[in-house]
């Protein structure tokens, strides 16, 4: 927009001095004489420091030494319009498009106007109006009408204007980054990633730059992608906290454990009081079975966040498997006190009371958790295996029989329903299922003999593990 068309000049020795004159001439309260650029430059001083009244009050003093200028009061718009006091502001646009109808800057801001005020047809008229009429910095205007069209969330209709913009001026940065931003939000990565590289080419020191991409990256799962950008991000500025904490993520998204953890706690200097980086971090150590550090974050978590269901969990999962099912219990029922849908811990929560033989409590918690959730195998190996461990062998292979028939069906049902059927006595089915889990996934046999020691005794069991062995566990028989 042409609002800047004087700039140039801003850092002239013409203008050094002259906002500490007129601040001085306001603390004598006396009156001198400015020119309207020394008044343009002074009001464009508060403006760009967001001191819109002090900017407001410069160009009514201006106004009062040069009533008819119109520069002023197209500035005095500006002000009006960034303190979005839209009313005040196409009152005087419309005193001005009286006196010039072909000024650009007068259409372009009416439009803006008038697009904020929901009126877009009646906007787009005048943003007609002003590329039609704009001649020079015709970049500048076409961009600002963009960036009209991303405050009210139209980023389909900002990349015409965008584009446009670019076409005038190819190496126009904050176009660039625009695109890059509009692309974003309309969910095209690929062209989002060009547009923030164009612009990496002419600024790489651009930190937010940097970010964005590493942002996109981690939500296409190209997680290295992700953590290099980040990395570029923090080479130029070390304190990105937001930078750090997403590299923590994306760390940990590819199962970089000890290097999140790190990152975590670089995070955690710079903001000590984030529960999602204390509860992450014992996420963390939790995957490393550092179950100690695990619990220590957990709990600051709950000391933090009180109604943090993830971090009552968290530490019940470490009391679980620290064999304390009893206080796991107190822990799991407060997780699911705030938050009752979450399957995970209801499957955790029936472990804990499977460990304490307490078999109704434990029932209930294995129902609900396949009421909320029964694609996950798991959560239905657990509730069968509840009934084994009670000696209810045919509940046992009806549970996985049931499983069979949903989402949840692989390879670990099979072998689990073949044991189920040995201790039933049903050989031929036992025989059909170990054969289906050994064709579907051979390795995981060794998973199948530990929970079924005894069954190594059995001839045709090893006789079949070793066949398809031999068939490189692939391989149906005939």
């Amino acid at each position: 927009m042409m609002w800047e068309e004087s700039r140039d000049n801003f850092e002239s020795k013409e203008f050094a001095g002259i906002l500490k004159r007129y601040k001085q001439m306001l603390t004598e309260q006396r009156t001198e004489f400015f020119d309207v650029a020394d008044f343009e430059f002074i009001a464009d001083q508060y403006i760009d420091k967001s001191q819109f009244s002090n900017a407001l009050q410069a160009c009514e003093i201006a106004l009062r030494q040069h009533p008819n200028s119109i520069i002023v009061k197209i500035k005095k718009a500006q002000i009006f319009l960034s303190q979005l006091k839209l009313q005040k502001a196409v009152h005087l646009l419309n005193q001005l498009e009286e006196l010039e109808p072909a000024n650009p800057d007068v259409m372009m801001m009416l439009g803006t106007c008038h697009n904020l005020q929901g009126e877009h047809n009646l906007a787009t008229e005048y943003f007609k109006k002003a590329e039609q009429n704009a001649f020079e910095e015709r970049d500048e205007l076409l961009y600002n009408i963009g960036i009209s069209f991303i405050q009210t969330g139209a980023y389909e209709e900002a990349l015409i204007y965008l584009n446009k913009a670019l076409s005038e001026n190819p190496e126009h940065e904050p176009v660039l980054y625009d695109i890059a931003f509009c692309y974003e939000k309309v969910g095209n990565d690929d062209s989002a990633i060009e547009y923030y590289n164009k612009y990496l080419d002419i600024d790489p020191y651009s930190e937010s730059a940097w970010y964005n991409l590493g942002i996109i990256y981690n939500r296409q799962e190209n997680y290295a992608m992700a953590i290099d950008a980040y990395d570029f991000a923090l080479a130029i500025d070390t304190n990105y906290s937001a930078a750090i904490f997403n590299k923590a993520n994306a760390l940990s998204a590819i199962e970089r454990f000890e290097d999140s953890i790190s990152a975590y706690h670089d995070y955690l200097r710079i903001d000590p009081d984030s529960v999602d980086a204390h509860l992450y971090l014992a996420d963390c150590y939790f995957q490393l079975d550092d179950y100690e550090n695990a619990g220590l974050y957990y709990d600051k978590t709950i000391v933090m966040e009180p109604d943090c269901s993830d971090g009552w969990f968290g530490a019940g999962l470490v009391m679980l498997i620290n064999n304390n099912p009893k206080e796991a219990v107190l822990l799991l029922t407060k997780s699911l006190k705030i938050n009752s849908d979450c399957a995970e811990c209801w499957n955790a929560l029936g472990k804990a009371h499977a460990a304490l033989n307490e078999f109704k409590e434990a029932k209930s918690a294995y129902l609900k958790t396949l009421e909320l959730d029964d694609e996950i195998p798991e959560y239905w190996l657990s509730y069968a295996d509840l009934m084994f461990n009670n000696n209810l062998f045919g509940d046992a292979a009806k549970i996985l029989e049931e499983a069979e028939a949903s989402e949840a069906a692989c390879a670990a049902i099979s072998y689990r329903q073949a044991g189920f059927y040995i201790f039933l006595n049903n050989f031929e089915s036992a025989k059909v299922k170990l054969e289906s889990a050994l064709t579907e996934d051979f390795p995981a046999h060794i998973d199948f003999l530990e929970n079924f020691p005894t069954f190594l005794l059995i001839d045709w069991v090893t006789e079949m593990i070793a066949k398809y062995r031999y068939l490189g566990g692939s391989s149906t028989t005939t």
